[in-house]
């Protein structure tokens, strides 16, 4: 059995101590929308306080997205309401009224992931940590990883919503986004979403723009969170909701064997696969690869996770030694953008860094 001294020393060898570590990171900005407010008005008073970074991600991105797509997210300005239920279609106006952002464009940031996850695309994005101490407790961690890391690193933020003064649910996210990639709702379950890329970023467009038949994932993992369901009905509501692009759901719970990863296609769940600590599977690792498949050799994050999860052993993971696994090469890379902690029975715990890369 490692005791804590024997983890630190090994994790230090393995690079988990040094750049990147939360000695070098910074703890995201923490800000609080409240949900009491009209839709319109929740994001003004945070999104006014970034309009130049806004302004700079929606440059960089649309260099990568073709002209004829940016023209029929343009059109979808006028008519957002349309396509975007409430409370969403509020907020992206008020977005938008805030910082002089045209409404298509407030909505084109909320579509990165579904225009960028397709089959061979160049982007990568993430790696997802769910484990079972021995008490049971329950840790979930994530890495952040994606294409243009500057731009998204200046507008990583923490979140509390707030309904009466209390926190209902917390989450990071970038702004300008109305919906998030890694999110919590205290005393029930944690998320996070990592990238699958299937099929063509075209069929991704059909469905989002045209057809309409599917659902935003960072927008289903906030109304996973905005609704006070147990874990099995959260998983249920993640696995079978459709979706416009195919993606990873990894979600975290309070009790024993409350963990699972979510492989989904854009119409349902094709895996799930939960923990089981009597079985000894008391950690999951998933990166943007099927669990059952061999991840490819230059971009093989899941083995060194797992080396790393399995020398720190199941007596001493906590938090921040989730987060050094996280903090070890090439689990941390050039693209990650920041590095979240959580544990839905222990929300206080909730924390997040943008993570500097030498």
């Amino acid at each position: 059995m490692w005791n804590s001294v024997c983890v630190y020393m090994f994790l230090c060898l393995v690079g988990a101590i040094g750049p990147g570590s939360s000695e070098t990171s910074i703890p995201a900005k923490r800000y609080t929308v409240n949900l009491d407010l009209p839709e319109q008005s929740r994001f003004h008073d945070l999104a006014v306080l970034y309009i130049p970074e806004m302004q700079n991600l929606l440059s960089v991105f649309k260099k990568m997205v073709p002209g004829f797509v940016l023209d029929i997210v343009a059109a979808i300005g006028p008519e957002v309401d349309k396509h975007f239920r409430a409370p969403y279609a509020g907020e992206m106006i008020g977005i938008a009224a805030a910082t002089g952002i045209d409404v298509g464009d407030v909505v084109l940031a909320n579509l990165f992931y579904e225009l960028t996850a397709y089959k061979n695309s160049p982007t990568k994005a993430c790696t997802s940590i769910v484990a079972e101490a021995l008490n049971g407790t329950i840790y979930h961690g994530r890495n952040m990883d994606y294409d243009f890391t500057d731009a998204l690193r200046n507008l990583t933020v923490v979140i509390d919503y707030q309904q009466g003064g209390k926190t209902v649910y917390t989450g990071t996210t970038f702004v300008g986004m109305v919906g998030m990639l890694s999110a919590q709702r205290p005393y029930r379950y944690t998320i996070t979403l990592d990238e699958r890329d299937q099929g063509g970023w075209w069929e991704n467009l059909v469905e989002a723009l045209v057809e309409g038949t599917g659902g935003v994932t960072s927008i289903l993992i906030r109304d996973t969170v905005t609704g006070d369901y147990t874990f099995e009905a959260a998983v249920g509501k993640l696995a079978y909701s459709p979706l416009i692009a195919p993606c990873y759901f990894i979600v975290g719970g309070t009790t024993s064997g409350q963990g699972v990863v979510i492989t989904r296609d854009r119409v349902s769940a094709v895996d799930l696969w939960y923990l089981n600590a009597l079985g000894g599977q008391w950690f999951l690792v998933e990166t943007n690869y099927d669990h059952w498949t061999t991840p490819p050799p230059d971009d093989d994050r899941r083995d060194p996770a797992i080396k790393a999860m399995n020398a720190t052993g199941r007596a001493n993971i906590n938090a921040p030694a989730l987060f050094s696994v996280l903090s070890i090469p090439p689990v941390m890379n050039p693209a990650t953008t920041y590095t979240v902690t959580m544990s839905a029975e222990i929300p206080e715990l909730y924390n997040t860094w943008v993570r500097p890369y030498p």
